[in-house]
């Protein structure tokens, strides 16, 4: 994610179209054309690239203030290789991507900021790497869900963060590379633990310190 000035939102705003997608919405999928820029200014994107018998592996998340759809476009890939979906209610710039190219052009300290993204992103990739072999499923999990809360949540006074993950344990499954039931029991540790907090079927509360204790480094 990078920080958006006013001046650089209202001018992404000037050349954009915003739209709202409800939670299981396809925003762009495997095979369409790359004519698109994606700035998500609220919500939740899962980055997916789908199998050649139909799965979905998840193999990003996406947040507030992130662009989505940068690679394909940026390297002049005329054909999307992953897909994009909205995780809970989203609402998005689009922008296309002959007007992104001349903002970048007009925009320098804009036109860093997306390089810098991109070199994290790609830090990003290799650390995910990294933790995938290190961590058994339970650190994964930890890894995902302490990441998530960081991102949309809220510190309190007493160090837990105070968030409300509207995620199924399936969609947690497809990211980390498990099985439903397998989070289904991991989710009961977590909570007995005392690492998360459940209001109904939503975390709402973040232990960072127990979580980390999941966490092989």
């Amino acid at each position: 994610m990078i920080q958006v000035t006013d001046e650089e939102l209202t001018h992404l705003t000037k050349i954009a179209s915003e739209i709202k997608y409800p939670k299981g919405q396809i925003i762009f999928s495997t095979g369409q054309r790359t004519n698109e820029i994606y700035f998500i200014k609220s919500g939740l994107v899962k980055i997916y690239r789908t199998t050649s018998d139909g799965r979905q592996v998840s193999v990003a998340l996406r947040y507030p203030g992130d662009f989505i759809g940068l690679a394909e476009v940026l390297s002049n890939v005329n054909e999307r290789e992953y897909g994009a979906q909205a995780m809970d209610r989203v609402s998005i710039l689009i922008i296309w991507k002959d007007s992104f190219k001349e903002m970048l052009a007009e925009m320098p300290e804009f036109a860093e900021k997306i390089i810098r993204l991109m070199s994290d992103r790609l830090r990003e990739a290799q650390n995910t790497i990294y933790d995938f072999i290190m961590n058994p499923i339970q650190g994964r999990l930890a890894m995902l869900l302490l990441n998530m809360a960081e991102r949309v949540g809220n510190k309190g006074a007493d160090g837990i963060i105070h968030v409300r993950l509207q995620v199924t344990q399936e969609e947690l499954a497809c990211v980390i590379g498990s099985a439903r039931q397998t989070i289904s029991s991991l989710l009961n540790l977590l909570r007995e633990d005392g690492s998360i907090q459940y209001e109904g079927r939503e975390i709402v509360g973040v232990n960072p310190n127990k979580l980390k204790a999941w966490i092989q480094k």
